[in-house]
């Protein structure tokens, strides 16, 4: 017995020394050989001396279980290499299933993802699969064996899904697992922390239990599945932050030019036809500015019949701080000091980028400046004249030498005769009786 437990003890000690010092495994051929001199060590004294052949065959049963980890651990170490090259949830789900179908060796790998607004979870990803029925199936939460996983948030397998009775059967999932012609099923929760991500799953086409090794090596992976998944997500929507800012930033800078420019023309003495000419130069579109009583006050390009404003005026009117649009021509409410001061309408483009909603939006703004200044120096000048006209009709005899000087800088001849008209309008038709009657009478 001392000589037997002393070469057991040899050939343990030359395993130790045959172990890779880097990998910490030795190769294959010699940990071969040393598995067979420890069966035929246990099988010499399985008659002489039971107790000391069932350590061996122990021994070997470790050293089995050792190799079998190492196998395992390399594969998820290679899983992970595989996932963090992946930029896309996509791509990471695809490599989940197809390193879960071939880690267990199974018929199918697939994995379903939590939906938080439904309350279940979908199909995502398959490796092995031939059913499009099972591959669009939802779980709900606690039906069929993986509702119960993402219920519980827990393992479960089962070698006989269909003769299992400790899961909720439905008819959408039983006639899907069936169509697919699953048995023996496991799945694991996917979690990051406190989150619930979804479920990974192996199955096989026969019967088949699942060892606790293999499910603790599918939940493994799923840990690590889980993680990738959620920093790939973090990644994407950093990424689409970023895109968005940067869009956001160039319609900005855009609509800050047009700024510019619209705010050059008017410095220059631009009138509202000059702003409309610069805006449908910018966007290449062709422009309408019409005054509150919606005649045309400025136009540039070649716009369709004035039929086809009254509904984009009206969309206009229900979003005035906004660009509306109705059918192919947008409106932009022209709005100062709390009045609506008309309407600017442009079209001839399919669509408008943000940028150039921005701009419109700017020149609507500028419009809006520009009519204002210009109504109020109009009726600056209506009451200088009707002060003057009141004064010249109040005297019997000569104007004052004053009265007449003012006159004249209006291009009125005070000396010449001239005919008084007296009109009266409802007060919503004012603005447009003084404006025909001024262009009626040279101002």
């Amino acid at each position: 017995m001392a000589r037997t437990v002393l070469d057991l003890l040899r050939l343990l000690a030359d395993r130790v020394d045959r172990v890779d010092p880097v990998g910490g495994r030795a190769d294959g051929a010699g940990r071969d050989g040393r598995a067979g001199e420890l069966e035929h060590a246990a099988t010499e004294l399985a008659g002489s001396e039971p107790e000391a052949g069932a350590l061996v065959l122990r021994i070997r049963s470790a050293m089995e279980a050792g190799r079998r980890r190492e196998t395992e651990l390399a594969a998820l170490v290679e899983t992970a290499r595989e996932l963090t090259s992946q930029s896309d949830t996509g791509g990471v789900l695809d490599a989940i299933v197809r390193r879960a179908r071939a880690l267990l060796g199974t018929d199918l790998a697939y994995l379903t993802l939590f939906d938080a607004d439904r309350g279940d979870t979908y199909m995502r990803a398959t490796a092995g699969s031939v059913s499009p029925r099972f591959q669009a199936l939802r779980l709900p939460l606690g039906a069929g064996l993986g509702g119960l996983v993402a219920a519980t948030r827990n393992p479960h397998w089962t070698g006989n899904y269909g003769e299992d009775e400790r899961y909720r059967h439905t008819e959408e999932i039983d006639a899907a697992v069936g169509e697919e012609g699953l048995v023996a099923i496991c799945g694991v929760p996917l979690l990051v922390d406190a989150e619930f991500v979804g479920v990974l799953f192996a199955a096989n086409r026969s019967a088949r239990p699942f060892a606790p090794e293999e499910v603790a090596l599918l939940g493994s992976l799923a840990a690590l599945a889980a993680v990738s998944l959620v920093q790939t997500r973090q990644l994407a929507d950093t990424a689409a932050a970023l895109e968005a800012l940067r869009t956001a930033h160039a319609a900005i800078a855009e609509a800050a030019a047009a700024h510019d420019r619209f705010a050059g023309v008017v410095l220059e003495g631009g009138a509202v036809a000059y702003l409309a000419e610069a805006l449908a130069r910018l966007l290449g579109t062709w422009v309408v500015v019409l005054d509150a009583e919606g005649a045309p006050a400025a136009r540039f390009g070649e716009p369709p019949d004035a039929g086809c404003w009254g509904e984009a005026v009206r969309a206009a009117d229900g979003a005035p701080s906004r660009l509306a649009r109705a059918g192919r021509v947008w409106a932009a409410a022209v709005v100062a000091a709390g009045q609506r001061l008309g309407t600017l309408l442009l079209g001839g483009v399919p669509e408008l980028g943000a940028g150039q909603v921005r701009t419109v939006e700017r020149a609507a703004m500028v419009t809006a400046l520009v009519l204002l200044f210009g109504q109020r120096e109009a009726e600056a000048d209506r009451r200088e004249r009707a002060e003057v006209l009141a004064e010249l009709l109040a005297v019997a005899d000569r104007p004052r030498p004053a009265v007449v000087t003012r006159l004249e800088e209006r291009g009125v001849a005070a000396r010449r005769p001239h005919v008084l008209l007296v009109c009266r309008c409802p007060p919503a038709r004012r603005r447009a009786v003084l404006r025909d009657a001024a262009a009626a009478g040279g101002r």
